[in-house]
């Protein structure tokens, strides 16, 4: 019997059917329907609630100049929902509207223009609180170096606040292990040099998706994060809809891991028998090609070597110039070991290369290993080759051939929302 699949894509959905004699795993999260509470209420809770520190409004006093950082359009946390409740807070313990600086936490992403900053946070407080996209190449401070030997330099703005709080979000990272935490620091406020350091230790084996503890990557960032003097995170965790469904705040580091623990419980997923054939959505952080093969990864562990993953990203911000694909696919056909060492030989000798390097080499990784054919509306064929992948004009047409190359004995994997799932090796 056939079964009828949906898997997210942007804010709609794309469907196909597979015989379920086929289907070896659907991998679905543990979610509610809806919330189970309010979102505002979640994130009151949180904030009444820290974990391992005080209430906002029991450190924060009159006078105290403030630095907000909130991650940026690439992200889907919603700050304009969780902002103003932390905003109140401060308001609340006597801070005054010119005493706080919001900050745009964006890395080497692109500065936000007035539109995207008004999705992301709001009018009222664009209008309200002064408002400014970090400079990844200028206004920094050099604070020294971190235990593990990265030389530390981070936004100027930010190391100049009395108080530093910050608003991020939880989901699965390809090097980092997770988003959210000291992530908001190192790459996000951090100098080019820092944060070209911190990734060049994306080859050890536990910088990988689903680690923290041991993870050296989030090791550095977290010894970053403290030598910033972060004092307050706040992390949500959503829905595939981009819902908030959990919050925590407090300590940068025991918020976040209880943070992990509960979304674990959500989208952590048991790695079982492996798939010839891996059906992966990129949602929810799809909106370029770039931040949708971060999903790439979460499917390694569940298809076999030379099996194929149909990628279904929307990649909203279109297929880009001609140069720039080429450019990615010259890179991508690049052995893994063989790039890891140029950008390790760079970030040693204090070069810049763009920073998304190390994520070049993570998708490399991937096509080296197994056959991944895009569907994207907005992406031709021509235009996926040229980025260095196949092309699929739809899921069930590019599932149909990828059975019929395997077998008949060919089973499948689906993973809807690859962006969020986290496959736990036992």
């Amino acid at each position: 019997m056939d079964k009828l699949i949906k898997i997210p894509y942007g804010d709609g959905e794309k469907s196909f059917k597979i015989d379920e004699k086929k289907l070896l795993y659907n991998i679905m999260p543990s979610l509610p329907p809806r919330p189970t509470a309010e979102e505002e209420d979640k994130v009151r809770g949180a904030l009444d609630n820290p974990i391992g520190t005080e209430r906002i409004e029991d450190f924060v006093k009159s006078g105290d100049r403030v630095a907000l950082l909130v991650d940026d359009w690439t992200r889907p946390t919603p700050a304009f929902k969780v902002a103003p409740l932390v905003l109140e807070e401060l308001s609340g313990a006597g801070i005054k509207d010119e005493d706080v600086k919001v900050i745009i936490a964006r890395g080497t992403h692109a500065p936000l223009n007035r539109g995207q900053l008004e999705a992301k946070l709001g009018r009222r407080i664009i209008e309200r609180f002064r408002v400014q996209n970090h400079e990844p190449g200028e206004n920094l401070m050099h604070l020294g170096a971190s235990r593990k030997g990265t030389p530390v330099w981070i936004n100027r703005a930010v190391m100049e606040a009395d108080i530093k709080i910050a608003i991020g979000g939880i989901c699965t990272h390809p090097i980092a292990g997770y988003g959210g935490g000291a992530k908001i620091i190192v790459p996000e406020v951090a100098g080019i040099e820092t944060i070209n350091r911190n990734h060049s230790l994306a080859d050890d084996p536990k910088a990988a998706i689903g680690v923290a503890d041991g993870n050296p990557i989030r090791e550095d960032m977290e010894d970053i994060a403290r030598m910033a003097g972060l004092d307050f995170v706040v992390n949500v965790i959503l829905n595939p809809q981009k819902e908030v469904i959990e919050v925590v705040a407090g300590d940068v580091i025991k918020a976040h891991r209880t943070g992990v623990e509960i979304y674990n419980q959500i989208y952590g997923v048991r790695v079982g028998k492996e798939a010839d054939i891996v059906v992966l959505g990129a949602s929810p952080r799809d909106a370029t090609l770039y931040h949708g093969t971060f999903a790439l990864p979460c499917a390694v562990s569940m298809v076999k070597e030379k099996g194929t993953i149909i990628w279904v990203a929307p990649c909203l911000t279109g297929p880009g110039s001609k140069e720039e694909r080429q450019r990615f696919r010259r890179t991508l056909s690049i052995p893994p070991d063989e790039l890891m060492r140029s950008i390790k030989e760079s970030a040693l000798k204090g070069r810049t290369p763009p920073s998304g390097g190390v994520f070049d080499w993570c998708t490399s990784r991937v096509v080296h290993r197994n056959k991944v054919v895009l569907i994207s509306d907005l992406i031709s064929g021509q235009e996926a080759r040229e980025w260095g992948f196949d092309h699929g004009d739809s899921i069930q047409r590019a599932l149909d051939e990828a059975i019929k190359v395997a077998g008949g004995d060919a089973k499948v994997t689906v993973i809807p929302v690859g962006g969020l799932t986290v496959p736990i090796i036992a």
